[in-house]
């Protein structure tokens, strides 16, 4: 059983550029001396175009597949090779650029600053409970990337906000704006005989960044040796509201919007998003 390449067939070249993609046909010659040679030992063909192969003419043109056809009945094969302009494809698909698409994600949040920065309260100056909400859209960055393997890092980055700078497809990215959201990794594939997993992450940002902010309030006061509940001035009676803190765990007297304190909290743990596969 053997296959023979016959040469390509000059008169089975064809050419398109359809709204500036350019795609080709090529034809090549095969004949099979057994019965038993089929449409994988002939596709299979060394002498045959490989898929991400350039095309002869066009450097930026790949083949993107190979159709197989039995003629003549049995003996006669053509193999038509095409190629395309619109994805390059190298001979190793871990070369592959990296895919890479922005959107948002519409999100809600406590209003607790108006857009001047202070703090949103009632006529008495108090903070509303439960306080309204309001709008968090978040830009959200997808980038498809193919791998040889399962990233070691699926783990380690699950919640992870930059602990760098770093940029991905041209945005600079400053330190902790960041927030890995969603991994997700591809069956395994083969291409030019290359073993390789399709994944895609998603990357959160958001211009405030990942700190929890946090009003300093609440119903007690710290005192040498413990804590001990607030009580109001005026009457001694238990606070029906938390009451604002000064940040040293001590109610304050008179609380506006100027003076209360919020605390910051970080609770995402912090990895270099620079190493990630963003090219």
């Amino acid at each position: 059983m053997a296959v023979t390449y016959l040469g390509e067939d000059p008169t089975g070249r064809t050419a398109q550029n359809n709204k500036g993609a350019r795609t080709y046909q090529r034809k090549f010659k095969l004949e099979t001396t057994s019965q038993a040679d089929g449409a994988y030992a002939v596709g299979s063909n060394a002498s045959l175009p490989i898929i991400g192969n350039a095309h002869p003419e066009d450097a930026n043109a790949f083949c993107i597949s190979l159709d197989v056809q039995n003629t003549s009945p049995w003996k006669g094969w053509i193999v038509t090779a095409n190629y395309s302009d619109e994805r390059t494809i190298d001979d190793t698909p871990t070369d592959d650029a990296a895919s890479i698409s922005w959107g948002s994600e519409q999100f809600q949040k406590p209003a607790v600053f108006d857009l001047s920065g202070n703090l949103i309260v009632n006529s008495a100056g108090d903070p509303f409970d439960p306080p309204a909400m309001m709008d968090d859209s978040r830009r959200v960055v997808t980038v498809e990337k193919n791998l040889a393997v399962v990233p070691s890092w699926i783990l380690d980055y699950q919640d992870a906000v930059n602990s760098d700078d770093f940029t991905v497809d041209g945005v600079s990215i400053g330190i902790g704006k960041a927030k890995m959201q969603a991994v997700t990794v591809g069956a395994r594939q083969r291409r030019n005989g290359t073993i390789f997993r399709t994944v895609n992450f998603t990357i959160h940002l958001q211009r405030e960044g990942w700190l929890l902010d946090i009003l300093d309030a609440g119903f007690r006061r710290k005192i040498s040796g413990g804590r001990e509940n607030i009580r109001n001035s005026g009457d001694g009676e238990l606070p029906t509201a938390p009451v604002p803190l000064d940040g040293n765990g001590q109610p304050i007297d008179d609380p506006t919007p100027t003076n209360c304190v919020f605390l910051q909290f970080a609770v995402y743990k912090t990895r270099a998003f620079s190493s990630l596969p963003l090219t």
